[in-house]
């Protein structure tokens, strides 16, 4: 998601906001113009949402059911009901309805296994309490979908006591006009309640979990973790405490969640510290998820290594092009997407030589006079400098050409751009004349190497006091970052404006990045595997067989995986 303000906003810009009552909370509309901004619109089908099959032995169901069967007796006669989300925001149960409203529900699309969350339906009660963390009534016309203008429900989010992880979102809906004030303290208590069930369904693995850590850090001196339910650091001993730390457990959570079969496994890995172990990672409960995880230092190769430092990447192929590009000063094309550091690469040519860095900008190359922009041109590569053509994508066939000829002259010239697919033939053949080309990979492409980048921003920000819990780096490695770097630094800065000091929780994040888009809740395979079809569908201008055939895989497998891993296409 891309970040934005929550506040009151043109509604030439937003223009759903007309059909938003006067009268709505700021909480409604801000959730308004999230809805807007992740692409939904107010009549998008909500049946056309792809519905996902559930798990009916969840340990939130296990939790849920004897609760929502009271509340379903509480509520035996009356027009209203209760709807259970999961994690992923998807339906999970729909309480004890009577054939009527049933029907009613499946007419307006809400059916178990889908995604009612505000990237896909909107503002709802539902949406809104998954995305706030709090309780949230939205009535009627607050709906942002037409299609669920019917209802009236308060939504209330369901918080492991232990783990503080979001569960799911209760909520008691029913016709519109018909919302009581008592809604919210009854669903509260109901909410409660399930939250009680998890805490006791909890204890049993919790106490194995603890055996296992027991007897593990009795077996010697070595680093132990112990990972509980959804992959947090539960427990700890003195040695995994001074050489691990947050961003270790983030990219350890990463690095399991694409292990396959049943374990135990065997990892090589190096830590932030450049500490490089050998990692044995035990299943506690296969059902809960928990894991042992015990570290002993590697001093020759025993095991195949999964990957290199846990945080520390190889030096990227970008890094070593800027090096040829600055040791021979080659005219220089820096592509990538906005937000990816496109100038300060550009400029970085220079560091280290007798050069200066001087930035030509082509966004307003009319306002400057163009007479006068070239000549400054001339003067910057005559002079021996490096001219950095800022936006070299706007510059018309004229100025292409004179670029051109001073590149062909031998000038020292980097030039900005998108990635070349997006550019015309002329603009690309500028490209293809410059003797270097640096690519800058998105950051949705290097998501190892986020938790490190905002540790470090978040230091330079808060001077050190305030640094960015496991989970919280976690979360923001499984964002999308449109924005690539510019968006991730705007993010932290708001962070560091609201705690200057101490951990950062996933709480303390913008509203719209504490919960993932699609990608989010991929396992790192299935997320390379919704990356690679994306691009292939990109690359066969949206043909499904010609991408099919790209990917070397047939055209009905195409289909499912495009169903299975919700990809727009």
């Amino acid at each position: 998601m891309s970040p934005g303000a929550s506040g009151s906003r043109d509604e030439s810009e937003l223009p759903a906001i007309a059909e938003l009552p006067a009268d709505a909370s700021p909480e409604i509309r801000a959730s308004w113009e999230r809805s807007w901004r992740s692409g939904v619109r107010p009549d998008t089908p909500i049946e056309h949402i792809a519905v996902s099959e559930i798990d009916p032995s969840s340990r939130l169901l296990d939790a849920a059911l004897p609760v929502l069967d009271q509340v379903a007796d509480d509520l035996e006669g009356t027009s209203f009901f209760t709807i259970l989300t999961d994690h992923a925001a998807r339906i999970t149960h729909r309480g004890r309805i009577t054939p009527r409203i049933r029907d009613v529900l499946d007419t307006t699309g809400v059916v178990l296994g889908r995604p009612f969350a505000e990237n896909t339906t909107g503002t709802n009660a539902l949406a809104a309490a998954y995305e706030l963390r709090r309780g949230v009534v939205v009535r009627g016309e607050e709906h942002y979908a037409q299609r669920l203008r019917c209802y009236s429900a308060y939504g209330h989010p369901i918080v492991h006591p232990i783990t503080r992880r979001l569960e799911g979102v209760l909520a008691l809906g029913g016709r519109a006009g018909e919302e009581n004030p008592l809604f919210a303290p009854f669903l509260r208590r109901a909410a409660q309640e399930i939250e009680r069930n998890l805490l006791a369904g909890a204890r049993e693995s919790e106490r194995r979990l603890l055996d296992a850590f027991d007897a593990a850090t009795g077996r010697g001196e070595r680093a132990v973790l112990a990972l509980g339910d959804g992959g947090d650091v539960v427990l700890a001993n003195r040695f995994a405490t001074e050489h691990m730390d947050a961003e270790d457990h983030a990219r350890l959570r990463e690095l399991l969640d694409g292990l396959r079969g049943d374990g135990p496994w065997t990892l090589d890995v190096t830590t932030a510290r450049g500490l490089r172990l050998e990692v044995v990672a035990e299943p506690i409960d296969r059902r809960r998820g928990s894991l042992l995880l015990s570290f002993t230092p590697v001093f020759r190769s025993r095991v195949r290594a999964v990957g290199r430092g846990l945080l520390e990447p190889a030096e990227s192929a970008a890094d070593r092009e800027l090096a040829r590009c600055r040791a021979h000063r080659l005219s220089t094309f820096v592509v990538g997407e906005p937000g990816t550091g496109r100038s300060t690469t550009a400029r970085a040519l220079a560091d280290g030589t007798d050069a200066a860095a001087v930035v030509l900008d082509c966004t307003d190359v009319d306002g400057q006079g163009r007479v006068a922009w070239v000549e400054r041109l001339r003067q910057v590569t005559s002079a021996g400098d490096l001219a950095v053509l800022d936006g070299v994508e706007l510059l018309d066939d004229h100025l292409l050409r004179v670029v051109g000829d001073r590149v062909a002259a031998g000038a020292w010239i980097a030039a900005t751009s998108p990635p070349l697919r997006r550019l015309g033939p002329d603009h690309r053949n500028l490209a293809f004349r410059c003797l270097g080309r640096i690519e800058l990979v998105p950051l949705r492409e290097r998501r190892s190497e986020i938790p490190g980048l905002a540790k470090s921003m978040l230091a330079a920000a808060t001077g050190g006091a305030a640094r960015f819990a496991p989970a919280a780096l976690a979360r923001l490695a499984e964002l999308d970052w449109p924005g690539n770097l510019t968006e991730l630094n705007h993010v932290v800065q708001t962070v560091a404006a609201r705690r200057s000091a101490g951990d950062v929780l996933v709480t303390d994040l913008p509203a719209e990045y504490r919960t993932g888009p699609v990608l989010a809740r991929l396992s790192p395979w299935e997320r390379s595997e919704y990356e690679a079809i994306q691009a292939a569908l990109v690359r066969n201008g949206g043909n499904k067989v010609q991408a099919a055939k790209d990917l070397g895989i047939s055209r009905g497998t195409l289909y499912n995986r495009i169903r299975t891993l919700r990809i727009e296409a």
